[in-house]
């Protein structure tokens, strides 16, 4: 089975033992792309998937690969359909655990169709345990996606030979599929809380005497109130292939990550269990911590029992009323 021809989700970096990771962060290739070479610039072995993972040690980076050829003869049959490939997608990413965690997905061209597919899927499935995906979703970053399509002719002329599979047919422009699926979207990510950042080209492809641009900057904009599209000075293949922590592609998405991963850790950086949860609120009291008010009223009531001023049912009674009112449990 060639590289590309199967479903994989890798765990990017270093994974130390006993450490407590806060955010998942998925990168999803696009058409003609697979986990690795679709972020790794040519001749390097180390791609900016490392680099965050190094710096950024309360994140989990994975690396989804998944077939996405862009033509009939360099895929298996004709691909699968976007809602088919977003469905396929869904068991492998809860097998990881994705879900279970805050979640933020950066996505190259195809592979941000294929996300808000996913969470659309999640979000609209009435499965359980799919849902868990667009919950925990605090964010999604988009590379040079085509939201509102792009021309067929664009697409096939950076492939080397142009019998378009059902994949490469769904990112063409005007597709009425794209439309709703970009309509849904902008209709529901701040609904489902969750942030949206966008990157486009600004440099054409050459393929030999043509210059190509694949994704114009108007098809590049999610259309997101609040998210302003941001151009790079890279084509389409090298937008996601950041060279150095100094590119505006890493310096964005870094940044991106960590505004996310401020909203699931507490003010004083302390890690807890709390904290873990996606919406976790450091305002709020630690559940696993019952506060000084209420252990102290139970000591009372215990010593109260125990001077018999009040026998145990009584004292009883009153701890789980005390509980209840607290924490919803135990009985009225």
């Amino acid at each position: 089975m060639r590289r590309g021809d199967q479903t994989v989700l890798r765990r990017i970096g270093p994974q130390t033992l006993g450490s407590q990771r806060l955010l998942d962060v998925i990168f999803v290739h696009g058409l003609s792309g697979d986990g690795t070479a679709t972020w790794t610039p040519e001749g390097v072995t180390e791609s900016w998937l490392d680099w965050l993972a190094e710096d950024n040690p309360s994140i989990a980076v994975w690396s989804l690969s998944y077939p996405a050829g862009s033509t009939k003869w360099t895929t298996d049959g004709e691909g699968m359909a976007l809602p088919d490939r977003a469905a396929n997608l869904i068991p492998t990413m809860l097998y990881y655990g994705i879900g279970s965690r805050a979640t933020v997905f950066v996505c190259h061209s195809l592979g941000g169709l294929v996300v808000k597919q996913i969470l659309r899927h999640s979000s609209e499935m009435g499965m359980s345990d799919w849902s868990s995906i667009a919950r925990s979703t605090l964010g999604v970053a988009f590379l040079a996606t085509p939201h509102a399509g792009s021309s067929l002719a664009s697409f096939v002329r950076i492939v080397t030979v142009s019998r378009p599979t059902r994949t490469t047919l769904a990112l063409t422009a005007h597709c009425p599929h794209l439309k709703e699926l970009a309509d849904w979207y902008r209709q529901n990510a701040t609904r489902l809380g969750i942030e949206t950042a966008a990157y486009a080209e600004s440099r054409k492809i050459r393929r030999g005497i043509r210059l190509v641009t694949v994704v114009t900057t108007t098809s590049a904009n999610p259309g997101i109130q609040g998210c302003v599209t941001t151009s790079v000075d890279a084509d389409h293949l090298d937008i996601c292939k950041p060279t150095s922590r100094e590119t505006d592609t890493y310096r964005g998405i870094e940044m991106f990550i960590r505004r996310q991963l401020a909203r699931v850790t507490p003010p004083n950086g302390a890690v807890g269990p709390a904290s873990t949860l996606v919406g976790f609120d450091a305002d709020q009291p630690d559940p696993a911590t019952p506060p000084a008010d209420l252990v102290r009223q139970i000591r009372e009531l215990q010593a109260l029992g125990d001077m018999k001023l009040l026998d145990s049912f009584e004292v009883t009674t009153l701890k789980m009323g005390i509980l209840n009112r607290h924490y919803g449990v135990g009985h009225e």
